[in-house]
């Protein structure tokens, strides 16, 4: 068999593509992947090259991760032993208030401050073990009025001493007893205002957790 000669004198070679005019068959053009019904979307799309992947987004099934209760514990402890020194304290107070018969205004603010300290402290204790954003405030406060009555009262007692022969000793040895005692609650105000016990008081399981949190592991 031969092929059609062209103007030259060379025959010519039959084409393997269409012939002119004839449209490409559609199957023959790629055809983009497309998923089959019902099939599971992906959560994101993938970042671009480069990007870092977006947190893992918070909702149903994902719970916010228990904090380290270390720091509020003990802030607990400390402040339920302050407030039995307080429980002491009054008794104290009142001790002495029914021995005398003359009107000491230190005892009288002794007291009302004790009586404060009992119902702020004992609260604060045993809700910082209950997770109570409250407790913690009470705390604070507890600790923060048990600082200004003891510096107040070392003022009041230089100005008392003032007058009295070897006054620098006394006062000396007061400071340096009042300095001893403030180191508790000086020691429970820092624990109990660090961010370890305001995520442990406002921890509430089985709350949704926060985006970038992930799924709590499923047993088997």
């Amino acid at each position: 068999m031969t092929y059609p000669q062209n103007p030259q004198g060379q025959p010519q070679q039959p084409q393997s593509g269409p012939f002119p005019g004839q449209q490409p068959y559609p199957a023959s053009q790629p055809v983009p992947a497309q998923p089959y019904p019902g099939a599971p979307q992906p959560p994101f799309a993938p970042p671009a090259a480069g990007q870092p992947y977006p947190a893992y987004p918070g909702g149903p099934g994902v719970f916010q991760p228990k904090p380290n209760g270390a720091t509020a514990i003990i802030a607990g402890i400390l402040a339920l032993i302050g407030g039995i020194f307080a429980i002491i304290s009054v008794i104290g107070a009142v001790v002495a208030l029914s021995a005398i018969h003359i009107t000491i205004w230190e005892l009288y603010v002794a007291l009302v401050v004790n009586v404060l300290l009992i119902g702020l402290l004992f609260f604060g204790g045993i809700g910082l073990f209950l997770h109570k954003p409250a407790a913690r405030l009470c705390t604070i406060i507890g600790c923060g009025l048990v600082i200004a009555h003891a510096v107040l009262s070392i003022v009041d007692s230089g100005v008392m001493a003032a007058g009295y022969a070897r006054s620098a000793q006394v006062l000396g040895a007061g400071i340096g007893a009042a300095l001893i005692g403030l180191i508790p609650p000086i020691a429970t105000l820092v624990l109990a205002l660090v961010k370890p016990t305001a995520e442990w008081v406002n921890y509430r399981p089985g709350a949704p957790g926060q985006p970038g949190a992930y799924p709590a592991p499923q047993g088997w």
